[in-house]
């Protein structure tokens, strides 16, 4: 039976984004108390993207150009966020976001998944284990005096569980939703085990820790039927950026200028 109201990927990415905004408006003009409402909506957004790269990962032709993408995505962003902020300096709002890097690794750890399938275990165990391998030398460091330089510049070349956007929770999150991608009930139920975590088994304070609420995506997920909608390949690649860095300056000459 057909669903009366349905949701494309391309509304649900959508709604992601409207979303997204209200979260980096948020972030980027904390100093003026924004409604915090803005944030706890924010988020549901990390959960959709992650839905929908693995529903775009498994759909795509290309799966290693998929990939591709994601990863100079992440490279542009860690670029952006270095430059920006020498431009335009603030004490008040720091760029941190780079989404690019959590998305590639849950689409890394899918291509593992299928080259196993296909019996390279040499080659799927080492995609798993690279991510966790390259974040050693800034572990190492870290627990030094002074972190190496050259550990951090790599991870800003090859992203790591332990330093995306997320961490390794909204990695794993992304994974479960491929590998449970004909269960949706599953999906769900794997969604709100990763939001139980987030709260530290703490749950004294979950308005004040509210990341849990990315449980919330359940509503627009639950609508999708499957179909991909309008296509945007590189819009979201281009906007995801481009209404941080926007909304960065924008704060920048708002706090400078106008406040």
């Amino acid at each position: 039976m057909e669903k009366k109201f349905s949701l494309t990927g391309y509304q649900i990415k959508l709604i992601g984004i409207i979303l997204m905004v209200g979260d980096h408006v948020y972030e980027m003009f904390n100093y003026v108390n924004p409604p915090t409402i803005l944030n706890m909506f924010g988020r549901i957004v990390l959960p959709i993207f992650l839905f929908m790269s693995a529903e775009g990962f498994y759909y795509t032709r290309n799966r290693l150009k998929y990939m591709s993408r994601l990863l100079i995505g992440f490279w542009g962003m860690n670029l952006g966020n270095l430059v920006i902020p020498k431009i335009f300096p603030m004490n008040e709002v720091t760029i941190i976001n780079n989404v690019f890097g959590t998305l590639f690794l849950a689409t890394l750890v899918m291509y593992s998944i299928e080259a196993c399938k296909q019996k390279q275990w040499v080659k799927g165990i080492a995609l798993v284990l690279l991510p966790l391998l390259i974040a050693i030398p800034f572990l190492v460091t870290m627990s030094s005096d002074t972190v190496s330089m050259a550990s951090v510049y790599l991870l800003q070349v090859f992203p790591s569980y332990l330093t995306v956007e997320g961490g390794f929770l909204s990695v794993l999150l992304g994974v479960l939703f491929y590998l449970l991608r004909e269960k949706r009930a599953l999906q769900f139920l794997a969604l709100l085990v990763v939001s139980v975590v987030t709260t530290g088994f703490d749950f004294s304070h979950l308005l004040s820790n509210y990341q849990w609420m990315m449980v919330f995506a359940v509503v627009p997920l639950a609508l999708y039927n499957g179909q991909k909608g309008r296509g945007d390949k590189y819009f979201f690649y281009t906007f995801y950026p481009a209404h941080i860095y926007g909304l960065y300056i924008l704060s920048y000459f708002y706090l400078n200028y106008w406040m």
